[in-house]
């Protein structure tokens, strides 16, 4: 009849016993933070009515049993920060309850799969830190309730998907250090929570939509070292709340609008390693905030304005 089993932070060596799945009224196992090695074993599928499961912070190897799928009442799931390899299974889709995923700093490798847009609880979902290919799958967009979704240094390739969009909880969009291709899709700004955004070291090319100009909660602003082109959009100046704004390291064109002088909450500004042209606007003298400045490496001229 044990429900909670807490052997968190100690010194536990070796690997989770087989008999663990004996323990089929267990709702909380927390082995976090020890030393333990070897896999997952399968007979976890035994704990039906496991709601949280926290095996972060070990040494554990092998991949994520296939045999997870049938934790139907897990909320919580954190297995990040091990050695574990292989792809996510396919049965993660079946975890209908899931509201917590974060199985970042491993080793998985495989593509996201389709199964992750039935998990249409999950508020938070970090896979970033693994060796995973492939595309952002479509599906993503099901994740109506998601508030923070990090994928960043992977090896993800193909375009980021236009359902992305759907997500209008998000606060926080991380999909840094990948291979991503194709556009910004326009339907960025319908993130109307959106606080924090990196597509940055990418390959990402064409322009940065205007409807990046929507997203007025957003503090963080990063998109450097891509391929976009085109001008910086007027709507830049819609972003009364960004605090740092990155765009170094692209292939941007025009001038810098005078829109920009609007972020009266701007940090750091970074535009450098461009192809920008014109004066430097006025109204840059107005972000009384701004401790970092970076225009150098571009083609601009005029005066530096008092």
């Amino acid at each position: 009849s044990l429900t909670h089993l807490y052997l968190y932070n100690n010194q536990l060596t070796d690997s989770i016993p087989e008999s663990i799945g004996n323990l089929n009224s267990l709702t909380h196992l927390y082995l976090y933070n020890n030393q333990l090695t070897d896999s997952i074993p399968e007979t976890i599928d035994n704990l039906s009515s496991l709601t949280h499961l926290y095996l972060y912070n070990n040494q554990l190897t092998g991949s994520i049993p296939v045999t997870i799928g049938n934790l139907s009442s897990l909320k919580d799931l954190r297995l990040y920060t091990n050695q574990l390899t292989g792809s996510i299974p396919e049965t993660i889709g079946n975890l209908s309850s899931l509201e917590i995923l974060r199985l970042y700093s491993n080793q998985l490798t495989g593509s996201i799969p389709e199964t992750i847009g039935n998990l249409s609880s999950l508020t938070q979902l970090h896979l970033y830190n693994n060796q995973l290919t492939g595309s952002i799958p479509d599906a993503i967009g099901n994740l109506s309730s998601l508030t923070i979704l990090y994928l960043y240094q992977n090896q993800l390739t193909g375009s980021i998907p236009e359902t992305i969009g759907n997500l209008s909880s998000l606060t926080h969009l991380y999909l840094y250090k990948n291979e991503l291709t194709g556009s910004i899709p326009e339907t960025i700004g319908n993130l109307s929570s959106l606080t924090n955004l990196s597509l940055s070291s990418n390959q990402l090319t064409g322009s940065i939509p205007i409807e990046i100009g929507k997203l007025v909660n957003l503090e963080r602003l990063y998109l450097s070292n891509n391929q976009l082109t085109g001008s910086i959009p007027e709507t830049i100046g819609n972003l009364s709340s960004l605090k740092l704004l990155r765009l170094y390291s692209n292939q941007l064109t025009g001038s810098i609008p005078e829109t920009i002088g609007s972020l009266s909450s701007l940090t750091i500004l970074n535009l450098y390693s461009n192809q920008l042209t014109g004066v430097i606007p006025e109204s840059i003298g107005n972000l009384t905030k701004l401790t970092y400045l970076g225009l150098y490496r571009n083609e601009l001229d005029g005066v530096i304005p008092e």
